[in-house]
């Protein structure tokens, strides 16, 4: 990463979500986008290739989700993708097993790699479709907090629920166009309440917008 963008996370985080990122934390995140750049060069995991605008805009989005985070996992991120934000949430949150769940398994390659490189020993990264994972007894009905970026909110809704624990969170990160109203009406159908909306904007200038059900 250039050399201003640990401290302006250290400096989003605090000053936005009350994060203290610690210098193991900021290690872990830089060995995570040097990776993702490389990476990015061949299979195109991001739209973005610049380093300072993946920290800007994609790990800086990713730190949200730590507001809300469970004391204990094991949390699920559905849809992994690039990392965003299971990756962050292990570099940051190195005490929970975090698994990253992708069905594609170039993604998975790459998460595994980035799980070798930044140390996330209480991580782990698998290729399956979110049903068959909710039907494996390790995984469905035990998560603490299953989190997503790049999924509609209805889709995640609908393949997230058989994921969590009883008293598990469900996290969507989302643009502000997908209102309070609708996530409470998209909620109830599966017998979820939302227990909070987090609205923000980036470093990079875009607002941006979580909501957690319960």
């Amino acid at each position: 990463m250039d050399k201003a963008d640990p401290e302006l996370l250290r400096q989003f985080g605090a000053e936005r979500f009350g994060i203290d990122l610690d210098d193991q934390a900021m290690g872990r995140i830089e060995a995570f986008v040097g990776t993702l750049e490389l990476w990015n060069r061949r299979i195109r995991l991001t739209g973005e290739r610049d380093d300072a605008l993946l920290v800007r805009k994609h790990v800086a989005d990713s730190l949200a989700c730590l507001t809300v985070m469970p004391p204990e996992g094991p949390v699920l991120d559905l849809g992994s993708g690039a990392g965003f934000p299971g990756i962050v949430i292990a570099c940051t949150r190195p005490d929970l097993d975090v698994t990253l769940l992708d069905s594609r398994q170039k993604a998975v390659s790459f998460l595994r790699e980035v799980i070798r490189t930044a140390g996330l020993s209480r991580t782990q990264a698998i290729a399956m479709r979110a049903e068959d994972a909710a039907r494996d007894e390790a995984i469905g009905g035990r998560q603490q907090a299953v989190t997503s970026r790049a999924i509609r909110m209805d889709v995640f809704l609908r393949l997230a629920v058989p994921l969590r624990a009883p008293a598990g969170l469900l996290v969507s990160m989302q643009t502000p166009s997908v209102g309070r109203e609708e996530a409470a009406r998209t909620g109830q159908a599966y017998g979820l309440t939302v227990d909070r909306v987090i609205d923000y904007r980036l470093p990079s200038g875009e607002n941006r917008r979580l909501i957690v059900w319960r």
